[in-house]
């Protein structure tokens, strides 16, 4: 290959023995990469950039002069088509993160790096910039799929979004484009994000959707599957064209499998708890809407089932018994006379009952009825409204950020025992225990590097019902709540001390002076300097008239 043809590459990294790593770990030229530069600082890839201008760039987290976020920031501004790839440590993940928000294309954790998957990576943004190039070439009214993968891709989007829903539109979609399946066999996945804006708040959509792409290409590609994805919002379905096999039960439980990593490299890398439900596994293209509804169907189930992925069965599909009813004369005398212990037992044989009959619509009934009645006995009792018991703790709406059986019955009990604290008290303007307990948490490790879900552990328990009940509260999200009660930590060492910037980051838990700063900026509307210089300048001037 040419050398004019081959992809350029810039290394960045303090560490003598990673950049020696890199360059041996493959042949490069073999394989049509070129590395043009390495640094060993932020300030250096800049200089060898500027002199090279190249394609993709390999950068460690953490190093001096210029750090690898603000590197890939300043590099994406002068060269927008750039693909970056992340090197980090597990430790590093926030700033991972961090770094996809800036343009990050990939990541690649140190302890995994190896020829494979350093070849893989390369060889995926090459491609991507090939196609890049050559969308600007295609024409834009060509509406015909190119290979199977984008054949997959429309397919999927036409069977979700439910422009394709029947047989005959099915068998018209594929027409004489079904050569372009792979493999013989195919299945469903349907997937649930639990609370994706309060783990990341400040995301990308697209940056996002595309690294949760990004996981699932690597996870099936690993077990030569085919999997597209379509993303709406928190919800995420793929559609799945794999080899058939002598033995089904063998190719449900390896599919089960992949799933389960799926699942763990989401939690692992983007800090999100997804759901998913597996369907059948059919030889036949015409069963594809089946699939598809079964997928729903048994992530319905994953409501119960605490390991997060559910394979689909028949009987999912047959409706059992009735909802079970709720007595509001039991629920107010128990109110009434405060005991939240009986309470409890009363809620529990409620949800004994709507665990055997496993109907997520049972449950959401008996949830709205419960809060119905919840509302009753509150205006009744003429209970405070404070912010442990405020409006918004009885919307119905809040049965679709609870993502599972034992959150929902949680939450009502929590409801009713709030209910009897209330009772006979004022306690209009106090937290709940949970909310108290978590921000007693904050305030004595705000230096340190924590998140939700070690407040989430802290008070034991999950981390999407915290942070449901901290906005709820609050009225802020907990990671905004930290950040400002550190910003506000910040101010206090900025006037009592002489401690240096990138200090006082970190004594108020910011690992990144430069990412401190740009908050700093963001929440106090000045730099830390003009803080601190305006701030003796008003002490100046109130000695002056006092």
């Amino acid at each position: 290959m040419g050398v004019v043809n081959m992809k350029k590459v810039l290394i960045a990294d303090d560490e003598f023995l990673v950049r020696l790593g890199l360059k041996t770990t493959i042949d490069w030229e073999e394989n049509g990469f070129l590395i043009v530069g390495e640094a060993k600082n932020g300030k250096e890839a800049v200089e060898l950039f500027e002199k090279f201008y190249p394609d993709i760039l390999l950068t460690d987290i953490r190093m001096p002069v210029i750090d690898g976020l603000e590197l890939i920031q300043i590099l994406k501004e002068k060269k927008s088509t750039l693909k970056a790839v992340i090197l980090s440590h597990y430790d590093d993940f926030n700033y991972a993160r961090e770094a996809i928000k800036l343009g990050a294309s990939e990541y690649i954790l140190k302890s995994d790096l190896s020829s494979e998957n350093l070849l893989a990576v390369l060889r995926k943004l090459s491609s991507e910039l090939d196609s890049s190039a050559e969308s600007l070439r295609l024409n834009k009214t060509d509406d015909l799929p190119h290979n199977n993968e984008e054949f997959l891709e429309r397919l999927l989007e036409k069977i979700t979004d439910g422009s394709v829903n029947s047989k005959q539109d099915l068998n018209s979609c594929i027409g004489k484009y079904e050569h372009l399946f792979r493999y013989d066999s195919f299945a469903f996945i349907y997937g649930v994000m639990e609370d994706i804006q309060s783990t990341s708040p400040d995301r990308g959509e697209e940056l996002f959707d595309r690294n949760i792409r990004n996981i699932a290409e690597q996870v099936f590609e690993g077990k030569e599957l085919i999997c597209k994805l379509s993303i709406h919002k928190n919800i995420v379905t793929g559609m799945v064209n794999l080899p058939g096999s002598a033995c089904k039960e063998d190719t449900i439980e390896s599919l089960h499998n992949t799933c389960l990593v799926l699942k763990k490299y989401i939690k692992q890398f983007l800090d999100i708890e997804i759901s998913i439900g597996m369907s059948d596994i059919s030889p036949s293209k015409d069963r594809l809407l089946d699939l598809f509804q079964q997928a729903k169907a048994a992530h319905r189930y994953c409501f119960f089932e605490e390991s997060g992925i559910v394979d689909f069965r028949e009987e999912m599909l047959i409706k059992k018994g009735s909802c079970p009813g709720i007595n509001l004369e039991i629920l107010t005398r128990y109110v009434k006379t405060r005991e939240a212990n009986k309470i409890n037992l009363y809620i529990d044989e409620v949800f004994d009952e709507l665990f055997r009959l496993k109907q997520v619509e049972y449950v959401k009934d008996v949830f709205i009825d419960f809060l119905s009645y919840a509302k009753i006995i509150a205006k009744e009792l003429n209970l405070k409204n404070g912010p442990a018991l405020s409006e918004i703790k009885f919307s119905y709406s809040n049965f679709d950020n609870l993502y599972s059986f034992h959150a929902v019955k949680k939450y009502l009990m929590d409801i009713f025992c709030t209910m009897v604290d209330y009772t006979g008290e004022s306690k209009s303007n106090s937290y709940s225990f949970i909310i108290n307990k978590s921000v007693e948490f904050v305030k004595q490790n705000y230096h340190k590097n924590i998140a939700l879900a070690d407040a989430a552990e802290y008070v034991e328990i999950s981390k999407s019902y915290l942070s449901l009940l901290f906005k709820q509260e609050t009225g802020i999200n907990f990671t905004a709540f930290l950040t400002n009660y550190r910003v506000e930590m910040a101010k206090k060492l900025l006037i009592s001390s002489n401690h240096k910037i990138y200090e006082i980051a970190e004594k108020v838990g910011f690992e990144n002076p430069y990412y401190f700063s740009k908050v700093f900026r963001d929440i106090a509307g000045m730099t830390c300097k003009d803080y601190k210089k305006n701030y003796y300048l008003k002490q100046s001037y109130d000695s002056d008239f006092t």
